[in-house]
């Protein structure tokens, strides 16, 4: 039987070390890779010849993955599809509302940025793809709970129960509100000064995929009106959904 290569192991061991951790120093990440450091270099290096990880221009010299993991993985995965046909929607959202739009996926216990329309504005929120965000004090997460089965969404509030400044009494009314009105605000619950409009996303079937938000700061929104960005997100939900077969 034909082996494995042993260097291409190498570089994926690397590869997937650093996609558990946060940015490394090539100590730590050889350490966590059980490889030597000299093996764990040439690794690093090859991948960042590739355009997979980035070394840090401060004196740190910390290793991180690049969105290109991310990308690719989307390219393979239903979210793939999902933010190629989101793109139209948000840019129309972004176009209207002059703001950054988001389009985040449920991923376990967790939510993460998977695309992004940024903001004209001068001043504008970002959120680099793969942010994982917390679905209590978020929008894009109350407007998922609100579209998650009880069971769901009680896996999701027990873990992050432990979250600083969870109130759980609180967050049940952020998310029936979210339920009634069919979007969620966020009024710099999870950043403060950033507040935020989501809506779920579905599919023709009803089925839950996703989650789009706009991203605002706070005087941002008092200006524009949360019932008015609501009116647009829902406008695109709907459009968006008879596309998601």
């Amino acid at each position: 039987m034909t082996k494995p290569i042993q260097s291409a192991l190498n570089v994926l061991g690397v590869l997937e070390t650093l996609a558990s951790h946060p940015p490394m120093g090539l100590s730590e990440a050889a350490r966590a890779a059980q490889l030597p450091k000299t093996t764990t270099l040439r690794c690093l290096l090859t991948l960042q010849e590739a355009g997979w990880v980035r070394l840090s221009e401060d004196r740190n010299a910390e290793w991180s993955l690049t969105n290109r993991a991310l990308l690719t993985g989307l390219r393979a995965a239903p979210a793939g599809e999902l933010a190629g046909l989101a793109t139209e929607e948000m840019n129309h959202v972004r176009e209207a509302v002059g703001e950054s739009v988001h389009l985040m996926v449920r991923d376990g216990l967790e939510q993460i940025v998977v695309a992004r329309a940024d903001g004209v504005g001068a001043i504008r929120t970002y959120l680099p793809l793969g942010t994982r965000i917390p679905f209590h004090s978020s929008s894009s997460g109350r407007a998922l709970l609100s579209a998650m089965s009880a069971e769901e969404a009680e896996a999701v509030l027990t873990a992050e129960a432990e979250a600083p400044g969870f109130d759980r009494a609180r967050v049940e009314a952020h998310v029936e509100e979210a339920r009634s009105r069919g979007f969620s605000v966020n009024e710099g619950e999870w950043r403060e000064g950033v507040a935020g409009v989501g809506v779920p996303v579905r599919g023709a079937a009803g089925d839950l995929r996703g989650a789009i938000s706009v991203s605002l700061p706070v005087a941002r929104m008092e200006e524009l009106g949360a019932e008015e960005i609501g009116r647009l997100l829902l406008e695109s939900q709907r459009r968006l959904a008879d596309r998601l077969r």
